[in-house]
Formats: C-alpha cells, structure tokens, sequence
C-alpha cells in the first residue's frame, strides 16, 4: 500500500509512470561554437560532419542499443527548436 501511494504521488508530481533515472554529465565536448554533453552511460564520438551518441538500456529484462547522430553544422540544435515552439506557445497567452 505505502508503495502504491509512493508510485502514485511520484505520478502526481512528475507525470512520469514507473521509474526514470537520467544519467550524470561527466564531461563536454567542444566542436566550434557548440558544446556535446557527454553521459556517464553512454559514448559520444562527434566528428567533422556528425555527433553520435550510443548507449545501452536495459528495460524489463531486454537489452535497446540506442544511437542518435546530430549534424554538427546545423543552425539548430533540437533544444533550440524546442525552446522556440515553448516560447512561441507562452507568447499566445
């Protein structure tokens, strides 16, 4: 029961059901202007042209490679673009 409400007032608060734990930055990387977080769980390789990141989740007993490649010269990075649409959206009201 004292579980249950754990997991229920961790829903209340977060909006996030079940567990989620983020990883620690534990260095950056630099390229020009621009900055690559790099995560206690994962391996940042940025090259002239590209970004990528790997990692491994373990979820419910299965194993995700995960690997996500950014074009380091792009004008935005997806945060930006994020931050715009936020900003865009308190604008209206």
């Amino acid at each position: 029961m004292i579980q249950d409400k754990k997991f229920i007032q961790h829903y209340l608060k977060t909006g996030i059901l079940g567990t989620y734990e983020t990883s620690r930055i534990i260095d950056a990387m630099e390229y020009g202007n621009k900055s690559a977080p790099c995560f206690d769980d994962s391996l940042t390789d940025v090259e002239e042209s590209r970004a990528t990141i790997r990692r491994t989740m373990d979820i419910d007993g299965r194993r995700f490679r995960i690997c996500s490649v950014f074009p380091t010269n792009a004008p935005n990075t997806p945060t930006d673009k994020l931050l715009k649409l936020i900003d865009g959206d308190l604008g209206k009201t």
